[in-house]
């Protein structure tokens, strides 16, 4: 019948199911962990231009001062200063969820893992910085908007 003895045994069957669900979770979670580092890493070259001193003045807030608690009020001055911002701007609310949920880190784990505590805390400054920046760029361009409707 078969070279292989026992090769379509509902036993063996049921092993090679196994191994390709294996492969489909693990090709998954693969997938998964690729698709955040490549996020993180897009956002966070983002937070990482420069602030102009423009911010400063319009804000008071320094740019280079920037922490992990001035996120709700950068949030804020999205808000007020461009409202239209947040729909408008990539990942600005991926950002937000992780920011909440980096809080909730540092926060839990404050006392018991110090290590996971500071590296939320910097994830709470980058989330932080990025906001900053995206606020910087928008008030940048309203204000070459403004520039150049008065020269025409």
């Amino acid at each position: 019948m078969s070279h292989w003895p026992g090769a379509f045994t509902p036993q063996y069957l049921a092993l090679e199911n196994m191994v390709s669900l294996f492969i489909l979770v693990f090709a998954s979670i693969a997938l998964g962990r690729f698709a955040v580092s490549q996020w993180r890493t897009i956002w966070i070259t983002a937070a990482n231009q420069p602030i102009s001193d423009s911010l400063q003045v319009t804000t008071g807030i320094d740019g280079a001062s920037i922490g992990a608690q001035d996120f709700g009020s950068l949030l804020d001055l999205c808000d007020n200063l461009s409202p239209g911002l947040k729909k408008k701007t990539p990942w600005l609310k991926e950002v937000s969820l992780y920011y909440g949920a980096a809080a909730k880190l540092e926060q839990a784990f404050k006392l018991k893992l110090p290590s996971l505590s500071t590296w939320a805390s910097k994830e709470m400054k980058n989330c932080s910085r990025y906001v900053a920046v995206v606020l910087d760029q928008n008030l940048a361009m309203n204000l070459d908007r403004r520039l150049a409707a008065r020269i025409n």
